[in-house]
């Protein structure tokens, strides 16, 4: 039997696809790229930090002996000692560069933690693999943490899951159009909202729920949001693409569902449906 030639339309939406699939790999090892030398410099302020950290230790220790050996001299000594502590301000520094050096090696160990994320996400990822979905909820707010965090606060709540068969690195592609769609829906309402995330599994399926509380997708539209590059947002903050690349990961390449119920001026819950055991892909 002869293969059935493609529709126009089937053709040009595969070049879509593989051209949004070679945009996001370029943009993947870029990020790669800048989180390998952002890493770089964030080790040596962390090694410089904690060498300077205990070097002013070391310096109040040794202060803390001469003084102490100079508690028989001359008033006039003791005196320009006392003096010399003042103008410095001795123990505002005892009390206050300890604690700034704390604050500022825990900034440093965030940097590293969220380049690590960084990495992990933008790893390209070509196989279909057990994957922890917990923990690719968990990265993938790091990274979208731009978005949400002057718009809404987040509420997690993982259930217990399995390892799921399945792309990785798409998958976490869906939670970050999901989470950002959720931030902007909480922009566009003009209030602070939340964004709830939940994860539960059952004997086959792992489900994956992502709810704002923003401003709901009109009824008129609500069938169209999954079309490619059918937008509301302004030109050059949105390109249509985001939910209908989720769909395709979701529906046709892993073999699960992508559904979502709404209500206007009240929210949306995108809920991601996944077989356990790998979609299409797998097999």
């Amino acid at each position: 039997m002869r293969p059935t030639a493609l529709t126009a339309a089937e053709r040009a939406a595969t070049e879509q696809e593989l051209r949004l699939s070679e945009k996001l790999e370029a943009v993947g090892r870029l990020a790669a790229g800048l989180a390998h030398e952002i890493n770089t410099p964030t080790q040596f302020v962390g090694d410089t930090l904690r060498f300077l950290s205990e070097a002013f230790g070391d310096v109040l220790a040794m202060h803390d002996q001469v003084r102490a050996g100079l508690k028989d001299a001359a008033p006039e000594l003791l005196e320009r000692v006392g003096a010399a502590e003042e103008a410095a301000d001795l123990e505002y520094l005892r009390e206050r560069v300890p604690a700034g050096f704390a604050r500022a090696e825990d900034g440093v160990r965030r940097i590293a933690a969220i380049v690590g994320v960084m990495r992990e996400f933008a790893e390209p990822t070509v196989e279909m693999a057990p994957q922890d979905l917990n923990a690719a909820v968990r990265n993938t707010l790091v990274v979208a943490s731009g978005e949400y965090k002057s718009v809404a606060d987040v509420e997690v709540d993982l259930g217990d899951l399995p390892l799921v068969t399945c792309n990785g690195g798409e998958i976490k592609q869906v939670l970050l159009h999901l989470i950002v769609n959720a931030a902007h829906a909480m922009e566009d309402g003009g209030e602070r909202g939340t964004i709830r995330i939940r994860t539960r599994a059952d004997a086959t399926h792992v489900l994956i729920s992502v709810a704002d509380t923003g401003c709901g997708i009109p009824a008129q539209i609500a069938d169209r949001v999954f079309d490619p590059f059918f937008t509301t947002k302004e030109v050059g903050r949105g390109t249509g693409q985001g939910l209908a690349i989720a769909r395709t990961i979701v529906v046709e390449r892993h073999g699960g569902s992508l559904t979502f119920e709404t209500a206007p001026g009240a929210g949306t819950r995108f809920h991601v449906r996944l077989p356990i055991a790998g979609g299409p892909l797998a097999a």
